[in-house]
C-alpha cells in the first residue's frame, strides 16, 4: 500500500512539474516592452498617427510573439474610448479596436 502511494505522488510531482516547464516556456515565446512614440519606425508612427481619430497615444508598446513584432499603441478618444492599434514592423495595419476590461486592468 505505501508503494501505491509513494508511485501516486511521483506522478502528481511528474504531472506538475511538466506543468510548470510548459508554463515557462511560454513566457519565452512572448516579450512586451514599453517604447517611446519616437522610437518606433517610421512607417509605425505614421499608421499610428493615421488611426488616431481624434485621439491621444497614452502608451506604446514593442512585441515580440512566436519570432514576430509588431507593435501596439493604446490611445485615449475624447469621449474617454480607450482604443487599441496594432501595427506590423512594415507599418501594415494589423489591428484596430477597442480595449477591453482586462487589459484595461493591467495598467
Amino acid at each position: 500500500m505505501n508503494r501505491r502511494i509513494i508511485a501516486a505522488i511521483a506522478v502528481i510531482i511528474g504531472v506538475a512539474a511538466i506543468g510548470a516547464l510548459v508554463y515557462a516556456g511560454m513566457d519565452k515565446e512572448e516579450n512586451r516592452q514599453k517604447v517611446a512614440m519616437t522610437e518606433l519606425p517610421a512607417a509605425v508612427q505614421k499608421t499610428i498617427q493615421d488611426n488616431l481619430g481624434g485621439g491621444t497615444v497614452t502608451e506604446t508598446a514593442k512585441e515580440t510573439k512566436g519570432g514576430d513584432t509588431y507593435y501596439e499603441a493604446q490611445v485615449q478618444k475624447s469621449g474617454g474610448e480607450k482604443v487599441e492599434i496594432k501595427v506590423a514592423e512594415d507599418g501594415s495595419l494589423i489591428g484596430l479596436g477597442k480595449v477591453g476590461k482586462e487589459e484595461e486592468d493591467d495598467d
